[in-house]
């Protein structure tokens, strides 16, 4: 999709950056089925579709919407009504419990998805295999529900940008923080949450709710610098005998072990269509190629809802 943001590889992802979400391929082809998706990078922090200046003009930083007030605010309502629904991928998001001194915690939802020894140069196809043909009860990335606008003010290629779908924290999340995102946890609700074709609004709004099935371990509050961008923000942070917290050497997550950084480039959009997941054709990046896994692995910024692909 040449009208999307160009998106790097990185380790801590903050609002105004850059994110992949998976959207309906019918949003940029009326010919296509509201069940085909495709993935895509926005803007991360939406900016509304009837914003007449400048992108530095827009001073309101809307990386969250509360799912109670979605139907209110014609900001996200009007997205929202006309199925302009995504979902953002991540391996998980960093949260900051606000407590004597504010502690950020590394939250994900199942054992994440990278793994490989191999890593970064794990097959594309392989990939979507995962995404179709694992239980289809579980993901193996933590999917957020988001809706998105397009601004054909801002710049001269339309400005394609989402927001993140938040809920009252779960039980399991409430310790750290009072609200957490809308998340979806099986590809049933992902397919919902995107076919605008054959769930309106209103259908689709039960599907986000406070989630339990989540875990979570501290990190170093270094991951609150923009210039922290390495894989040692999703080391734990431990407490050792005299009382000090210090870094593990090692994730106590195994897909975390791996030592390569994944490698920095654009990546073509869009990456992939299907009625569940069927390639999609496009043409080169403008700075060179990259395979799907490098929107999988690490990303994270701010300490506002930031996270980590």
């Amino acid at each position: 999709m040449s009208s999307t943001q160009p998106f790097r590889s990185s380790w801590n992802i903050s609002p105004t950056s850059t994110c992949l979400c998976l959207i309906s391929a019918k949003h940029l082809d009326e010919t296509e089925d509201s069940a085909t998706r495709v993935l895509c990078s926005m803007r991360w922090a939406l900016v509304p579709h009837y914003h007449k200046g400048s992108l530095a003009e827009y001073r309101l930083i809307l990386n969250n919407c509360r799912v109670e007030t979605i139907e209110e605010k014609p900001t996200f309502k009007v997205p929202f009504e006309n199925g302009k629904r995504c979902v953002i991928l991540a391996e998980g998001f960093f949260e900051w419990k606000k407590n004597v001194a504010k502690t950020p915690y590394f939250i994900y939802e199942t054992e994440p998805f990278i793994h490989e020894k191999h890593y970064p140069n794990i097959d594309t196809d392989r990939i979507l295999d995962e995404m179709k043909n694992k239980d289809p009860e579980k993901l193996p990335l933590l999917a957020m529900a988001g809706i998105f606008d397009i601004n054909r003010y801002c710049e001269t290629d339309p400005l394609y940008s989402c927001t993140i779908c938040t809920v009252e924290a779960s039980e399991t999340m409430s310790d750290v923080h009072i609200r957490m995102p809308a998340i979806l946890t099986t590809q049933q609700e992902v397919d919902q949450w995107l076919d605008f074709g054959r769930y309106d609004a209103e259908k689709v709004l039960p599907l986000l709710e406070p989630r339990n099935d989540i875990h979570m371990y501290r990190v170093s509050p270094s991951v609150g610098s923009t210039k922290m961008n390495d894989m040692s923000n999703l080391r734990p942070l431990v407490t050792n005998e005299n009382n000090k917290t210090t870094l593990t050497n090692r994730s106590t997550l195994d897909s975390f072990v791996i030592k390569q950084e994944p490698v920095s480039q654009y990546l073509p959009e869009p990456i992939l269509k299907t009625e569940t997941m069927k390639k999609r054709k496009s043409s080169p990046a403008q700075h060179g190629q990259r395979s799907i896994e490098d929107y999988l692995i690490k990303d994270t910024k701010s300490s506002a809802k930031r996270f980590k692909k």
